[in-house]
């Protein structure tokens, strides 16, 4: 799975690439409809891609991502100091603990260039050249992956 993110002063969007051992590459656009920085962007790239991981029944994943930071804290290599970051890092890791094998790495962005192309056409909601309903799929999405009241979210996660 590649996973990318695009943030600008107008628009927002995320895209992941499902690669599959056999079949059909499957491509996935979303148009982030809430505030967001490039960080947080990326973790929702990430997370929206495991989710759709996920709906497949795939237990075995290797993820591919060019937001180094994202892939290093994620790896557990980098400290968080921002809090939000925090909470998303550990989202994605309640997400990979179903998966038999999973692991993380950072690539080159013009190695990421699958995700990434698509990526720019979803933040501005407008169709890839390639784009058929049988190639890729777009979303508008209305609500951030982690709850925005942290006080609220880490009194239901004590509550576990």
């Amino acid at each position: 799975m590649e996973f990318d993110a695009s943030h600008s002063s107008s628009s927002l969007g995320a895209r992941v690439v499902l690669i599959p051992l056999e079949g059909k590459v499957i491509r996935y656009a979303f148009k982030l409809e809430f505030q967001n920085t490039n960080n947080t962007a990326e973790y929702e790239a990430l997370l929206l891609g495991l989710v759709e991981v996920k709906k497949l029944h795939i237990k075995m994943l290797k993820v591919k991502g060019d937001a180094e930071l994202i892939v290093k804290q994620v790896r557990g290599l980098f400290a968080i100091k921002n809090e939000r970051l925090r909470h998303y890092r550990n989202h994605v890791w309640d997400k990979i603990e179903a998966f038999n094998s999973f692991s993380i790495e950072a690539v080159l962005r013009e190695f990421n260039s699958k995700a990434d192309s698509l990526v720019v056409y979803a933040a501005l909601l407008v169709p890839h050249p390639d784009f058929t309903t049988n190639t890729y799929r777009v979303e508008l999405v209305y609500r951030l992956s982690i709850p925005d009241n942290f006080e609220s979210w880490q009194v239901l996660e004590n509550d576990k």
